[in-house]
């Protein structure tokens, strides 16, 4: 049952944890049975965080600097420079095949040097907004699809617009005070850090909550069907892969190469596979420990929805209302957070050296 977000109902277990899953086909998978898999003796061993580099906080306080930054949109008769940004549509191909997660639409991407695909985005450097081209390259020996790695590879890039970006006086007051972070660049630059060590602390907390999550997944003793696991990753597919190629209007083979290419990806499939186990086994220790979904903790997904979208609770509510199957979205999240929090609860965290 999907919760009202103005009221406090009863809340039922969500579809994730439900005995079956369907497809978008609406064939219905049937879910294994799990049992809960013991919460005792749960620990973890993390690393001591590391500094920063110079380099590491200039990068973001260029970022942080970016919206102030002007922006001057290239004539079609004006080539592009290093600096740029170029709004594209690429698409990578090896050994005569779709490279796996490598179609992208209407992205813009900053026009310098980029390790994992040596010699794309120097390509474009005196090239014309509008045009297309076809860039030969060598895939890294640490590209991120292992079985690619060392491999020659074909990127099809169209140009549709690019701009010229100037930061303006980064020690200027005027900067510094719309940046709001100090009244000196120094000033500015330790206030950078300390949110780099914030974000760093809670990155921690993150790895630590994957690694217990990662440890009970190995204690829940099921099999995962294959027809899920293709599921999930089309669900995934659709939302971004599968969105680019009918923008881009592939064919319907095209596109059936693109969605293989992510079902054959054993990364890929590893991962989605593991998440489920851990979505199954969050969900058989709900029902043993009889853990009861509260309006608080369903409140508490609403207030973080509505602030990273930029909106108030009660638009965000009337946006759920309009649409039940956000609710039900909703309700998955909360039980998501809320097993999570239990399972922590029970975890040992430890840093190395400490």
């Amino acid at each position: 049952m999907s919760s009202h977000p103005s009221s406090a109902p009863s809340f039922g277990m969500p579809r994730n944890f439900s005995p079956t899953w369907r497809d978008e086909r609406s064939h219905p998978i049937v879910l294994p049975e799990v049992e809960a898999p013991s919460l005792d003796g749960l620990s973890v061993t993390l690393p001591a965080p590391q500094g920063f580099t110079a380099e590491q906080v200039q990068e973001r306080f260029l970022e942080l600097a970016r919206p102030h930054a002007t922006e001057l949109y290239r004539y079609p008769t004006e080539p592009i420079v290093w600096g740029d940004e170029a709004l594209l549509n690429l698409a990578g191909y090896s050994q005569g095949h779709l490279i796996p997660f490598s179609l992208r639409t209407d992205v813009w991407l900053p026009v310098r040097p980029d390790p994992l695909l040596p010699g794309l985005y120097e390509a474009l450097v005196g090239r014309l907004p509008g045009e297309g081209l076809v860039v030969d390259l060598t895939l890294p020996a640490d590209y991120p699809v292992e079985s690619l790695r060392g491999t020659p590879a074909r990127f099809v890039v169209h140009i549709q617009a690019a701009r010229e970006v100037t930061y303006p006086d980064l020690e200027s007051p005027r900067f510094l005070e719309a940046l709001g972070r100090g009244h000196t660049l120094q000033e500015a630059m330790r206030d950078v850090v300390r949110q780099m060590e914030d974000e760093a602390a809670q990155l921690l907390l993150v790895q630590a909550q994957q690694q217990v999550l990662n440890e009970v997944a190995s204690r829940t003793r099921v099999e995962i069907p294959a027809a899920l696991v293709d599921e999930e990753i089309r669900r995934r597919w659709s939302a971004s892969e599968g969105r680019s190629a009918s923008e881009l209007q592939f064919t319907g083979p095209e596109q059936e190469e693109s969605l293989a290419t992510w079902l054959k990806d054993a990364d890929t499939r590893a991962e989605v596979e593991q998440r489920l186990r851990i979505s199954l086994a969050l969900g058989a220790i709900c029902k043993r420990d009889g853990l009861t979904l509260t309006p608080q903790v369903v409140e508490k997904v609403l207030r973080d929805q509505a602030h990273a979208a930029g909106l108030t609770i009660g638009e965000v509510a009337d946006a759920l209302r309009a649409e039940p199957r956000n609710l039900a979205r909703i309700d998955q999240v909360a039980w998501h957070l809320m097993a999570v929090d239990h399972v922590m609860s029970r975890a040992r965290i430890q840093i190395e050296g400490a």
